[in-house]
């Protein structure tokens, strides 16, 4: 297996309840402050951690959706629902698919 390194993150400016922000807002900021902190341009796939969006806000397809924000289609895109672990769940798949080339 190849190394892996996290070389970007991205957060938002604003913490807490963000109702006056859609999540299409919400989340394309993270992830575009995450790739200007990692520097880089190319995306080969996409891993989101999602709990819950279904049900707060009637959406479960939000891999593809915040791609598409990104401007970055066509790219495999997959949401990960694992209630309060799918955060760290998205990143375990992207480090086993990096780590497996």
């Amino acid at each position: 297996m190849r190394e892996v390194a996290i070389i970007g993150v991205g957060l938002n400016e604003k913490w807490g309840e963000l109702w006056s922000k859609s999540l299409r807002e919400i989340f394309t900021e993270a992830a575009l402050n995450a790739l200007d902190d990692a520097g880089v341009d190319k995306i080969d796939a996409m891993y989101v951690g999602s709990m819950s969006s279904g049900l707060f806000v009637g959406q479960e397809h939000i891999g593809s959706l915040l791609a598409d924000y990104l401007g970055r289609t066509p790219l495999p895109a997959t949401r990960i629902e694992t209630a309060c672990a799918s955060g760290g769940a998205a990143v375990r798949l992207g480090f086993l698919d990096i780590a497996s080339g």
